[in-house]
């Protein structure tokens, strides 16, 4: 059993990655839309108003924003002590860091080459696109710096960084899946997600929507 993070630049095709990771591997991917399910079933709906805008400067600390990611913070520690799961953005990389059972990848391409698969993707120019890629940047370092207080981009935090500037999404899917497997088992007393203790009602949310998932792609 082990978990994975993926972190990514937009236009860096680590959401591609980390799904066809989890195929690869055979594990449960945990996206936005999963913790959400989790977090409403849960009882906290306030999720995307938290993390897909740049907070006001009253916002830094309103007790609902601190609230929502505690909470989504717990949904993630409780994906991973589940194990076999790929966690995708949503700070992963810091709840789960320095846990013996996880990799924590980092995801990036030189921004000219960003800039050309949004404007593709979008229909838009790569003048366009590159403002919104550097826009979507600003946005992600701003709710790390303000959450978790580090630099997203920092990629000394990362225990693999791939550039898919440089390698195929398949080459970068391929090297992460090793790394994964030669991952040793977590030896008696060193952290790791498996040791982690949930809440016994958020453990079952969250076995109950991956059962549903699971259903849904069967």
């Amino acid at each position: 059993m082990a978990v994975v993070t993926v972190s990514r630049q937009l236009g860096s095709h680590g959401g591609r990655i980390a799904r066809a990771l989890a195929r690869e591997l055979g594990y449960a991917l945990v996206d936005k839309s999963v913790i959400n399910k989790v977090i409403r079933q849960y009882g906290l709906t306030r999720l995307d108003v938290v993390y897909d805008h740049k907070p006001k400067i009253w916002e830094l600390f309103n007790s609902d924003s601190v609230t929502t990611i505690q909470m989504m913070n717990e949904t993630i520690a409780a994906f991973a002590a589940r194990g076999d799961v790929v966690i995708l953005g949503r700070g992963g990389f810091r709840v789960l860091a320095g846990l013996a059972d996880v990799v924590n990848v980092f995801v990036k391409a030189p921004d000219s080459v960003r800039a050309d698969r949004i404007a593709e993707r979008d229909g838009t120019s790569p003048t366009e696109a590159g403002k919104a890629i550097k826009a979507d940047d600003a946005l992600r370092a701003r709710f790390t710096k303000l959450f978790y207080s580090t630099d997203w981009a920092d990629e000394s935090q990362f225990d693999l960084v791939v550039d898919t500037g440089a390698e195929t999404d398949e080459e970068a899917c391929d090297r992460i899946a090793a790394a994964v497997r030669a991952l040793p088992e977590p030896t008696p007393g060193v952290r790791s997600a498996a040791t982690i203790a949930i809440d016994d009602v958020l453990s079952q949310t969250v076995a109950d929507v991956l059962a549903r998932r699971a259903s849904r792609s069967a």
